[in-house]
């Protein structure tokens, strides 16, 4: 069985629209194919063969596209206890060491980028505090070392 790809409603649309974007691009490449196909020789055709490799890289992005929405969890639409950090939510933690708090937003992998405060539930860090409590000192193991944070504010937007 296929892994469960967690995404937001708004990545989940734009999937849809990146699908149905390759699949107009398929339909055209199929048009060039053919076209390409009625010169001629197929040998020495550099624009057929040129379509045919793009059509199979296009054919690719759309399988595994379609297996990512087939295997769609929503995140927007989860029942979880909020009482919790949960993937959806915006949680603030303090590095005990440091004194300095992050806010990041919990996401699936495939929308992770820490540098716009969306983390990976994959993630060391979000590994440390998934179930975790407002209030709740965690550790986790992190690349540089085991460090020590304080759930300092926890929401569900």
């Amino acid at each position: 069985m296929a892994e469960v790809f967690y995404v937001s409603r708004k990545k989940y649309e734009e999937l849809l629209q990146e699908l149905k974007n390759l699949k107009d691009v398929k339909a055209q490449l199929a048009e060039e194919i053919g076209a390409a196909a009625a010169q001629g020789d197929l040998k020495e055709n550099a624009e057929y063969h040129a379509a045919k490799e793009k059509q199979a890289q296009t054919l690719s992005l759309i399988n595994e596209l379609e297996l990512k929405l087939r295997n769609a969890e929503i995140t927007d639409d989860l029942t979880v206890d909020k009482s919790e950090a949960r993937i959806g939510a915006t949680v603030t933690i303090e590095d005990q060491a440091a004194g300095i708090e992050f806010t990041y937003t919990l996401v699936g992998p495939s929308e992770a980028n820490p540098d716009k405060g969306l983390l990976s539930v994959k993630s060391p860090l979000a590994n440390g505090v998934l179930g975790k409590k407002e209030g709740d000192v965690f550790e986790a193991q992190l690349p540089r070392g085991t460090r020590t944070y304080k759930l300092t504010k926890l929401e569900y937007k």
